[in-house]
């Protein structure tokens, strides 16, 4: 169980197959290339649990602000809440500037999630790769808020990402979108609730253009 307002400018990395529980954490990190990484580093396929109020911003403004390395899974479950994001051009939580990210799975608490310049909010950043993307109706509520012409959840700009899956429909099939998805996940901010009533908006990026 990890608590409290981190005091200094240090990495904070779960081990590869780690379970942490997040009980009102805070973490605002120093945008400053001393400082070259994201809030969390999952340094692997990783479990967050959330229990009360967590805040958690990258440091070094091409990091997000919870870090998931190709290849691995971070899941996110429990009661609390967390707000996400980067202090420049990652996402919220995935990957950072030109550095791909894997697989993402929220299943409960309340999150909510800001992509940098162009990043998503859940997914991707510039120029990048990522896995795929579920959120369960398990979840009391998802908040996520892309970059200019990025997608809310999904894809930065110029990047790519696996199949995006919300509450068992597929929006993004890791090619083409399904569903009404090229509008839906480029909504920002889109809000998903665990509930059967989800606010499908019509409305794009301010030019009109999508992101994947």
């Amino acid at each position: 169980i990890v608590g409290g307002t981190l005091s200094g400018n240090y990495k904070i990395s779960i081990a590869d197959g780690a379970t942490v529980t997040l009980n009102g954490v805070t973490i605002n990190g120093t945008n400053s290339e001393s400082f070259k990484w994201a809030g969390i580093t999952c340094n692997g396929s990783a479990t967050i649990i959330l229990s009360d109020e967590n805040t958690v911003k990258g440091f070094y403004e091409d990091y997000p602000g919870i870090f998931v390395p190709s290849g691995s899974t971070l899941t996110i479950q429990g009661d609390g809440s967390l707000k996400a994001s980067s202090n420049g051009f990652g996402a919220g939580i995935g990957g950072g500037y030109e550095i791909a990210c894997g697989n993402i799975v929220i299943t409960g608490g309340t999150v909510t999630a800001a992509g940098g310049t162009q990043a998503a909010g859940i997914g991707t950043a510039t120029m990048a790769s990522g896995g795929d993307i579920t959120i369960t109706a398990g979840v009391k509520k998802v908040t996520a808020t892309g970059g200019d012409k990025a997608a809310a959840i999904g894809a930065g700009v110029s990047s790519k990402c696996g199949k995006v899956t919300i509450k068992g429909t597929v929006y993004y099939d890791g090619s083409a979108y399904q569903n009404g998805g090229a509008t839906y996940l480029a909504t920002s901010p889109l809000e998903i609730t665990g509930d059967t009533s989800v606010g499908i908006k019509t409305t794009a990026n301010d030019d009109g253009s999508y992101s994947f």
